[in-house]
């Protein structure tokens, strides 16, 4: 545990851990109830050595680590997460493309001090770095931000598009569909997106959201390329039903 000033306005510190100094967190942070009734916080590091962070916090005021695990590999991040039930996605991303250990790992987490790897998802292409971020909450499907091992981008900023992941058997997760912003991958009838050279972050996908409320729509932000709503009514083949981009500002 660890002491430190901390600035707040209408709100009160109540506890506070330093995860043995590897903060470094991603965007992935997930609450499940173990079925003895605890409270674990898992988190995503989002970049070597560590992978996930698991702390008991049962007792909001005083949390307990209890596990964090090591990277496979020193090139990877574990920048995302998603939990349902007893079992954890974590997605796997590298800087460079063709990196071994990038995409989606699935693990069984019933045994919070001891998580284990019961399937996994391999991304890595000549093109691919790997997944960047997932969302699941149905337990059947994951809606990813991801290269392909056959994936190739017209531009390699434009690496990253979103794919239907379908995990209902985790120990063997398969692609179910996917969809890129038209232009951006080689061979599309379209052509490609014009760059925005001032910032040019790249027609990729950051995230995709598909609310339980709306499970036939999956909305997707493209980074220059603005919100994009999918009909994912048929998986494996998402079409766009509109898109608004507000590039550049």
């Amino acid at each position: 545990m660890a002491t430190q000033t901390q600035e707040i306005k209408n709100m009160r510190l109540i506890s506070h851990h330093d995860l043995n100094g590897y903060g470094n967190l991603g965007e992935g942070i997930a609450l499940h109830q173990t079925p003895d009734g605890r409270r674990i916080f898992y988190m995503a590091h989002v970049g070597p050595p560590k992978d996930v962070t698991s702390v008991d916090v049962t007792d909001i005021a005083n949390p307990k680590l209890i596990a964090q695990t090591d990277l496979e590999y020193p090139h990877l991040r574990s920048n995302s997460l998603s939990i349902v039930g007893d079992t954890m996605l974590v997605a796997y991303q590298s800087t460079d493309p063709n990196q071994p250990g990038t995409g989606v790992g699935v693990y069984d987490i019933r045994n919070a001090e001891e998580p284990r790897r019961i399937g996994f998802w391999d991304a890595q292409g000549p093109q691919s770095r790997g997944c960047h971020c997932l969302w699941w909450t149905d337990g059947d499907y994951a809606h990813l931000s991801t290269g392909t091992p056959d994936s190739r981008p017209t531009n390699p900023k434009d690496d990253q598009f979103y794919v239907i992941l379908d995990v209902r058997d985790p120990t063997k997760p398969v692609e179910a569909g996917r969809w890129w912003f038209p232009g951006t991958q080689e061979g599309d009838d379209a052509p490609p997106p014009a760059r925005l050279p001032q910032f040019d972050a790249g027609h990729s996908l950051h995230n995709a959201n598909v609310y339980p409320q709306r499970p036939d729509r999956a909305y997707c932000a493209w980074k220059d390329s603005g919100v994009v709503t999918l009909d994912i009514s048929d998986k494996a083949h998402p079409t766009m039903v509109a898109n608004i981009n507000y590039a550049p500002p």
